[in-house]
């Protein structure tokens, strides 16, 4: 039996089997995820765990990205849905989110402000800070993806995130500024990210 018993949060987002490319990032980021294990106060990096995308051997192809420039295809695309659908689990958790980065304009699998970009220069960075350890389950079902955090010990706290949404301008373009809080035991409320998402004209 595993020794990480206890399920913390569980994330899952759906994808379009049709974009192959896509589908085979995201199914190798979920393999390189899965099984991640985050020892006590040990930090856990998207990029060191999954791998460059850029590397010629990274096993990652071309595939659809966003980009401040609009949509383009380049190596890894697909990639930030793992790394979204992670985040979006964490944010159920007390884990400590040390780097975060938002798309520029809103993903069709999560709302804003639940979604984490990652690049070669962006990362997305957790830590676990309790005594024993926790794991990360990443799994592609069909045409879901599938995050789980899961502990040798039950949550210390639960955790919920709330998101609050603005329209607004921003560069003289329509936007939507969202602000996202962390709800722990309805005790503590915790400001985990506000962003700005660009909606286009």
């Amino acid at each position: 039996m595993s020794r990480y018993r206890f399920l913390w949060a569980r994330a899952v987002t759906a994808f379009d089997l049709a974009d192959r490319a896509r589908v085979d990032n995201i199914r190798l980021a979920a393999r390189r995820l899965e099984g991640a294990v985050l020892l006590p106060g040990e930090t856990l990096s998207f990029n060191g765990r999954v791998g460059s995308r850029q590397a010629p051997d990274s096993g990652f192809i071309a595939a659809p990205v966003l980009t401040d420039r609009g949509k383009v295809r380049a190596p890894g695309g697909g990639v930030c849905q793992v790394a979204s659908t992670l985040y979006a689990a964490i944010l159920h958790t007390d884990l400590e989110v040390r780097e975060r980065h938002a798309h520029a304009t809103p993903v069709p699998y999560l709302a804003p402000g639940f979604d984490a970009t990652v690049s070669s220069v962006l990362d997305l960075r957790l830590r676990n800070p309790h005594p024993f350890a926790v794991q990360i389950r990443a799994s592609v079902q069909g045409r879901r993806l599938v995050v789980e955090v899961w502990g040798e010990r039950v949550p210390v706290r639960r955790a919920r995130p709330v998101r609050e949404t603005s329209r607004c301008y921003r560069d003289g373009a329509p936007a939507l500024q969202v602000t996202v809080w962390r709800l722990l035991d309805e005790q503590r409320r915790e400001k985990m990210s506000e962003d700005i998402y660009y909606l286009g004209n």
